[in-house]
């Protein structure tokens, strides 16, 4: 009688197959891991937007402000509170707080640093805000008072236009140093009325003529600058004014390069 080998053995189903549920265990930690991660994301995203939520609310409290914008923003609030409070008025910034505020109306640091509101400014101040705070962490921040360099002037620049567009939009040679700038044509094409000056024989004919496209770099800031203390006619330096005309002149390619600047109320 021949016997036939059989090579094959039947698993043990007494023991595990540990290379079966090592794949299982395997898999399931790994699908574990993603949900976990997916979480975190979802966590921090819900922290990054709440953040944010809090902060805009926030920064419209002066106080919040000058939590972290320690100095010189410190001298501009006392400067703002004390001008509220009937001192006089030592820098244009300060000048807005008493007459806004002495009209009951409201006003805020923030109203002159958010720009027009828009999504990209609102990007532009986020970035300019974690820049400062990154600052203010290592002692990198700069408590110069008074700094003529503004560090986002187009935030500033249509933070104004909020409240002066009427200035910027008068037109006639007599207004050119507002209404020539791009901010006021930007404001007309989109849909801004023109404003015809003061006893103009024609006026139709110069609110018909429009605006033209200056390419200047000059800003509101670049002669308006809100926090110099200054005890002149409309907080206005002749001499930084006088430069601002002249370097329009140069870029657009227009104008005289002698420039006499007087003030009148």
């Amino acid at each position: 009688m021949k016997r036939i080998a059989d090579e094959y053995e039947l698993p043990d189903y007494d023991e595990p197959d540990e290379g079966h549920i090592g794949a299982l265990l395997r898999r399931s930690r790994r699908r574990w891991g993603r949900i976990w991660a997916a979480l975190g994301i979802v966590v921090a995203l819900a922290g990054f937007f709440g953040s944010l939520v809090y902060v805009g609310q926030a920064e419209r409290d002066d106080s919040f402000c000058i939590g972290c914008h320690t100095t010189p923003e410190q001298t501009y609030f006392d400067r703002a509170g004390a001008a509220v409070a009937g001192a006089l008025a030592v820098d244009l910034s300060s000048y807005h707080y008493q007459q806004i505020r002495g009209a009951g109306d409201a006003i805020h640091c923030i109203n002159c640093h958010e720009g027009d509101g828009s999504a990209a400014h609102v990007v532009d101040k986020r970035l300019l805000g974690l820049r400062n705070l990154a600052e203010w962490f290592v002692g990198r921040n700069d408590p110069t008072v008074e700094k003529l360099r503004v560090r986002a002037p187009h935030l500033s620049n249509d933070g104004c236009a909020a409240c002066h567009q009427e200035t910027l939009l008068v037109a006639g040679m007599d207004n050119h140093t507002h209404n020539m700038l791009p901010l006021s044509y930007a404001l007309w094409k989109n849909g801004a009325r023109l404003i015809p000056p003061r006893g103009a024989e024609d006026a139709q004919a110069i609110i018909a003529a429009g605006l033209l496209r200056y390419d200047t770099s000059v800003q509101c800031s670049t002669c308006h600058q809100t926090h110099r203390s200054l005890e002149t006619v409309l907080y206005l330096d002749t001499g930084v004014v006088t430069r601002g005309c002249v370097q329009c002149h140069i870029e657009v390619g227009q104008g005289p390069l002698e420039v006499t600047v007087t003030l009148e109320e």
